[in-house]
């Protein structure tokens, strides 16, 4: 396993976790300078993504990743990565998705999702 995917797997491992634990920690992934697009939704800083996160109404979610690939990013220190799973919300029956993340830099050693896309596949 290259260095990339190493990052990308722990980066997915803490991001997920954080999902399925504490729905609003996630915050701490993002920036002012985030973007997040969920179901074909812009949401643009930390404002408006922490107001979608407010707006999810689950109350226990589970993930499984199926897949992830990953690529070099366009920045030094930067990653591209591509997920395919299955989440399932409360008690309801499980959706496959999509979703893509763009992490970069944050300055002080640590990356922070820059771009976050994130689709039901039906």
């Amino acid at each position: 396993m290259n260095p990339a995917q190493t990052i990308a797997q722990q980066f997915l491992q803490q991001y997920y976790n954080t999902l399925m634990t504490n729905k609003m920690g996630l915050i701490q992934f993002y920036t002012d300078a985030s973007h997040m697009t969920y179901g074909g939704q812009q949401h643009d800083g930390l404002k408006q993504i922490n107001e979608k996160l407010e707006s999810l109404a689950f109350q226990k979610i589970a993930y499984k990743i199926d897949d992830m690939d990953v690529q070099p990013g366009a920045l030094e220190n930067s990653l591209f990565i591509f997920v395919t799973g299955s989440l399932q919300m409360d008690d309801a029956e499980a959706y496959k998705f999509s979703q893509s993340f763009q992490i970069l830099p944050n300055g002080q050693g640590g990356l922070y999702v820059h771009n976050d896309i994130f689709r039901l596949v039906y």
